[in-house]
C-alpha cells in the first residue's frame, strides 16, 4: 500500500548523489528495497542505505525521476511502499569483503553495519570513475572497516578498478563477498568468487515496475527468477548460468549488450 512520507533530511554526497532520510521506520533486512513515487513521474525502486532508525535512500541523478527527486527538500512528501524482496544478505563468513561501485555502495551499508555488530571483520572496496563520483564513507564507516578506494583515472585512491584490489585481498582469508554496482564490475566479482569457491551474493539492478513479482518485467533468463521478488540479492550460484553479465534489457524489454 502506498503511503506518503515526509523527507526529514537531505545530505549531498557528491555532485550527482544525494541521500534522503525519510520519516519512516520499517521491519526490513539488508538488501531489501522500497518503491518511491512522485506525482507525474511514477515509481522507481531504491535500496535502503540505512535501516537503523529512520530509513535512508541514496539517489543518483540519472533521469527525469531522479532529477525531480533532487528538487525535493526537507518537509516535502514522497510516496513509499515496501519493503520488498525475498533475496537478502546473509552473514556466512567471519572475514567479509564488500565491493561497491559508485552509488552501489548504498545497499551494502546496512549489511556492513549488521556484520560489524556481530563481530565480523569487514573490508570495503569502493570504486568510481573519478574522485568526484566517490561516496564519502569515512564518516559513516570510520575506523570500523579496512577501506580501499579506487578510481579509473587515479584521482582518488588507487588507479584501477575494484576487482584489481579484490584479486589481491581474497587470498588473505576472505570467506564471504557481497557486491553491488555496475553489472560488468559484479561479473568480475562473481568470476573471482566462483574461481576460489567463496560464498558471494550480488545485488542486481533491473527495470522494476510492480515490485512484487506480478508484471514479470524483471524476470531473468533462463531461470525465470524475478529480481523484485526473488532478489534483488542473489547468490552467484543462481546467476552463473543466467543472463547476468551477458546482456541487459531496457525499459521496453529490448535486449542490448552490457
Amino acid at each position: 500500500m502506498l503511503e506518503m512520507v515526509e523527507i526529514s533530511g537531505v545530505r549531498v554526497e557528491n555532485p550527482t548523489v544525494k541521500t534522503f532520510t525519510l520519516d519512516k521506520r520499517v521491519d526490513a533486512r539488508p538488501g531489501q528495497f522500497c518503491m518511491l513515487w512522485i506525482p507525474e513521474e511514477g515509481e522507481k525502486p531504491f535500496g535502503f542505505a540505512k535501516l537503523d532508525g529512520d530509513v535512508e535512500v541514496m539517489v543518483r541523478k540519472v533521469g527525469s525521476f531522479t532529477e525531480k527527486m533532487f528538487t525535493l527538500k526537507e518537509g516535502d512528501l514522497v510516496g513509499f511502499r515496501g519493503p520488498y524482496g525475498e533475496g537478502r544478505f546473509k552473514i556466512k563468513g567471519k572475514n567479509i569483503c564488500a565491493v561497491g561501485g559508485g552509488v552501489g555502495i548504498a545497499p551494502l551499508l546496512p549489511f556492513i553495519d549488521e556484520a560489524l555488530a556481530k563481530g565480523r571483520k569487514v573490508t570495503v572496496i569502493h570504486g568510481a570513475k573519478t574522485g568526484k563520483e566517490m561516496i564519502p564513507l569515512e564518516e559513516r564507516l570510520g575506523g570500523r572497516v579496512s577501506l580501499h578506494l579506487t578510481t579509473d583515472d587515479g584521482s582518488c585512491g588507487r588507479r584501477g578498478n575494484t576487482c584489481d584490489v579484490l584479486e589481491e585481498l581474497v587470498d588473505s582469508g576472505v570467506d564471504q563477498i557481497c557486491s553491488c554496482g555496475p553489472e560488468v564490475m559484479m561479473k568480475g566479482v562473481m568470476d573471482i568468487a566462483l574461481e576460489r569457491d567463496i560464498f558471494c551474493q550480488l545485488t542486481l539492478e533491473r527495470y522494476i515496475k510492480c515490485g512484487v513479482g506480478v508484471c514479470g518485467h524483471c524476470s531473468m533468463d533462463d531461470s525465470g527468477l524475478m529480481v523484485c521478488r526473488d532478489g534483488p540479492v542473489f547468490e552467484v550460484s543462481h546467476l552463473k548460468d543466467s543472463e547476468f553479465g551477458r546482456y541487459r534489457r531496457d525499459k521496453a524489454g529490448s535486449v542490448s549488450d552490457l
